[in-house]
């Protein structure tokens, strides 16, 4: 069923005849927002009509405005599902329909009540099957269901007390049955994702319309987390006023990284990943700049079958060998503890009414979706006579990878489906096929019916369990089974739900009256940071140069002039030094190379494949902007981010050519120069800071010496063209007019670009600097002497001081050509035992054998 579309609003507002206009359901599916039925006569259900009535309040045409503002507000953010995809669609950005579902308050008060039982439920189920087994013993749950099931595992089996709780958090997929009432239609219980979408969508609402929530008298969220947070900090295994939580992240490569940071910054946990951590004794620490310290509670976010390669084999990001010996001893708490996971599965659905009654003593009050396990004889017989009307899954799968919609197969493809589901009856469950319930959507001038599924979520507090009064609402144009993912649908909402009385005004900010201890860095940095924020500033420095050198060198290409063809040589020279072209650019008569550069430079300048050249640099500089966009502020992301996605987006538009490359360079060194000023006036001078700005340094270093050591080798530094073109791309042309005019001396140009300590962009600047950083850096002893990465700047200080009028004039440059080579060869060392010393961090465990759990 396509969207069916309501007539546009009269002009006096942005839907001034909103509660009038309606949409169609096909039958069986529950309208949200209008009462279909015969009393109601599809007039809107009273919350809806408060809604509608507040929007037509508004002026002409505002609510839409706000609407692509809301959009702008979540492309802006970066809310996307998998920030490294290859494909720009693939990444998923979160599309947010501004017009919300709304609940009332006693409608979700039942849903609530629901998932906290089902909840309960399952925890009694997770605590039975990694123990005592009493289901099984006593025949409520038949051992092939849990024996046969791959998440069932030796080394999750006693890893808490019996009586202590495993799952910490939850999360249901919910559907709408015709009357109106909830199903689950999954059940997710190892590492759930989408919390973090959920709150991105209302905070982008309260920024959008707050007046609405206001108005209406929505339910704020704030409890939920506070509540959240009191959870995890209870039983820690180390008794503190301020245990340290870390949020366990599966790495930037994740589906979920964005939600991960999010989620972190938002709850105030340590964002980590495995190779952050190590057992030391059985206890989890994070391996800091200032060395070990001790993690109370992780809160994991990637799958449970990998997070620890020592007894689970794998090589998984997140992984922490000896993680759950660390559990096992009470030495970390872990949320949830590992084995919830099988949980999951659809095919336990079929065993929850009698389960629920068995260990609950009371009846399922939130039903699953009608679920049959083929591996019960009367119910195999009553899927084969019910196929074409029932949705077959893999039993053992959790709900939402493969899923077959009988239906729509072909008459051999059913035929040979019914073959598969004899073969191996056990290994298929069959539900029934649900047709999601409608909500309005708003499309900028009228509404569409839009199908929903919701994603709600819970905490476990003392013995009960708390409900979020909101949740992820994804949209699709069908009532068709939506994939179980939260990147599934065209669009997402916002689920607000009403309060019926007074709003909860909790907060995450801490009580004024609460003093908080005074701080100068952050309580724990980790060495993988320092390391991404390093090779940041190297990746920022290097795309930043090579914008430039090639800039430089397409506008000269671009003057058709033999008096430009000198410089353009240097220029190349510079360009095959750092790598962007091929040498044989400047190994024969290079007038006649001139028409091949002006095609192969926008190429490989655009060419993502060439991992020295600037596409690789631009793609790189993305990619460690994403891994540390919790280490640095908002504002810089936006534009590390923006401003490398442009050039990406651009350079992949089609075949590149001069004015299209210099179009693309202009927009990328603005970002990266405003991204620069940020980094330099905006962060705290701090252990991020010292680290981004160390790789800045030592790449500006390298790239100074490089340029002007290609000149040299070409015996080209007294041309005044050429000297020209290195002041054009260290960019200090004004100061050196200021100083001496239009007169290119060579000995002038070198003291400016080389020697002047009070100009930014001089090596000597670069190195000067560098030694402050060292000077600064932690030391793991109290030798008295300096150590050999703070003797390796001084002597680049020293050596770039030492430099006199007479080796700044000389000609050929004997002595500058012997400084570039101890420059390159000083830096390139000095960054290696600063890696050495400060950035080494062991990576994700590996093993020696294939996992067949990887393949999948």
């Amino acid at each position: 069923m396509s969207m069916a579309k309501t007539p546009a609003p009269s002009a006096t507002g942005p839907s001034a005849s909103m509660s009038s206009m309606k949409i169609a359901c096909p039958p069986g599916v529950y309208n949200e927002a209008f009462d279909d039925s015969s009393a109601g006569r599809g007039a809107p259900r009273p919350h809806w009509d408060a809604l509608f009535s507040a929007i037509n309040a508004l002026p002409a045409g505002d609510f839409a405005e706000r609407a692509v503002r809301a959009n702008r507000l979540l492309q802006e953010d970066g809310v996307t599902f998998d920030v490294f995809a290859r494909e720009e669609e693939a990444r998923g950005p979160l599309k947010l329909d501004l017009l919300p579902l709304i609940e009332p308050a006693d409608d979700w008060q039942a849903a609530s009540h629901g998932l906290d039982q089902r909840a309960r439920l399952l925890d009694e189920v997770v605590r039975d099957l990694h123990g005592p087994q009493r289901l099984v013993r006593q025949g409520l749950l038949p051992g092939e269901v849990v024996f046969r099931h791959p998440g069932f595992l030796r080394a999750f089996h006693g890893l808490r007390p019996a009586e202590e709780p495993r799952l910490d958090f939850y999360a249901a997929e919910l559907a709408r049955s015709p009357s109106g009432a909830w199903w689950v239609m999954a059940d997710r219980t190892d590492a759930p994702t989408g919390l973090g979408f959920a709150i991105e969508n209302r905070l982008v609402s309260l920024r959008s319309v707050p007046q609405l929530l206001h108005d209406l008298g929505v339910q704020r969220i704030a409890s939920f987390f506070a509540g959240f947070q009191q959870t995890l900090t209870e039983h820690v295994a180390r008794r503190a006023d301020a245990p340290r939580i870390a949020l366990l992240t599966s790495g930037p490569e994740a589906t979920f990284h964005f939600e991960d940071v999010f989620l972190a910054r938002y709850l105030g946990f340590t964002l980590v990943e495995g190779g952050d951590l190590a057992v030391r004794n059985s206890r989890v620490f994070l391996k800091t700049l200032d060395g070990l310290a001790p993690i109370d509670v992780l809160f994991s976010r990637g799958n449970e079958r990998g997070l620890d390669p020592l007894e689970l084999g794998g090589a998984w990001r997140h992984g922490v060998p000896g993680l759950l010996g660390a559990v096992r001893a009470g030495g970390v708490k872990l949320a949830n503890t590992p084995g919830c996971g099988l949980v999951e599965a659809p095919i336990l659905m079929a065993f929850l009414p009698p389960l629920c009654q068995a260990l609950l003593g009371e009846p399922l009050a939130m039903p699953s979706v009608a679920t049959w396990w083929c591996g019960d004889a009367s119910a195999l017989a009553y899927v084969l006579a019910n196929l074409e009307s029932l949705v077959v899954k893999p039993a053992f799968e959790p709900s939402g990878r493969e899923e077959i919609i009988v239906h729509k197969l072909s008459i051999d493809g059913r035929r040979q489906l019914a073959d598969r589901i004899r073969a191996d009856p056990a290994a298929f469950v069959a539900q029934e096929l649900i047709a999601r319930s409608a909500a309005p959507v708003w499309h900028g001038d009228h509404l569409e019916a839009g199908h929903v599924a919701v994603r709600a979520f819970s905490y476990r507090h003392g013995e009960q369990y708390r409900t979020l009064p909101g949740g992820l609402v994804r949209v699709a144009p069908t009532s068709e089974p939506m994939e179980l993912a939260i990147t599934a649908g065209d669009q997402s909402k916002d689920l607000w739900v009403l309060a019926g009385g007074e709003i909860d005004r909790v907060t995450l900010l801490e009580p004024p009256h609460r003093l908080a201890p005074l701080r100068r860095t952050g309580a724990m940095f980790p060495s993988r940071v320092a390391d991404n924020l390093f090779w940041l500033g190297i990746s920022m420095q290097r795309s930043d140069h090579l914008a430039r050198l090639i800039r430089c060198t397409v506008d000269r290409l671009s003057a058709e002039s033999e008096k430009e063809v000198p410089e353009v040589a240097t220029l190349a020279r510079a360009l095959v030094q750092v790598g962007q072209i091929a040498p044989d650019f400047v190994l024969e008569d290079f007038s006649r190379r001139l028409p091949s550069l002006a095609k192969a430079l926008p190429r490989a300048a655009c060419d993502p494949g060439e991992p020295r050249g600037l596409a690789g640099s631009v793609a790189e500089l993305r990619r460690l902007a994403s891994q540390v966009r919790d280490w640095i502020s908002h504002d810089t992301w936006r534009r590390l981010h923006g401003a490398a996605g442009a050039f990406l987006h651009g350079a992949a538009s089609g075949d590149a050519d001069l004015e299209l490359l210099n179009r693309l360079l202009d927009d990328l060194l603005g970002g990266l120069a405003a991204a620069t000023g940020l980094v330099q006036e905006g962060m705290t001078r701090g252990p991020a800071w010292r680290f981004l700005d160390m790789g800045r340094r030592i790449e500006a270093a390298r790239n100074v010496a490089s340029l002007v050591d290609a000149a040299a080798e070409a015996e080209s530094l007294a041309r005044p063209e050429v000297l020209k073109a290195l002041l054009d791309v260290v960019n200090c042309q004004m100061t050196y007019r200021v100083r001496y005019l239009d007169r290119m001396q060579q000995h002038a140009v070198m003291d400016l670009v080389l020697v002047d300590e009070t100009n930014p962009h001089s090596l000597a600047y670069q190195v000067v600097r560098l030694a402050e950083h060292v000077e600064a850096l932690p030391s793991a002893s109290n030798h008295p002497l300096r150590s050999l990465h703070a003797r390796l700047a001084i002597a680049a200080v020293h050596a770039v001081r030492m430099l006199t009028l007479e080796e700044l004039a000389e000609s050929p440059p004997v002595r500058l050509i012997s400084l570039f080579s101890e420059i390159e060869t000083g830096m390139s060392d000095l960054r290696d035992r600063l890696t050495a010393k400060y950035l080494v961090h062991s990576g994700p465990p590996r093993q020696m054998a294939e996992d067949p759990m990887l393949r999948s």
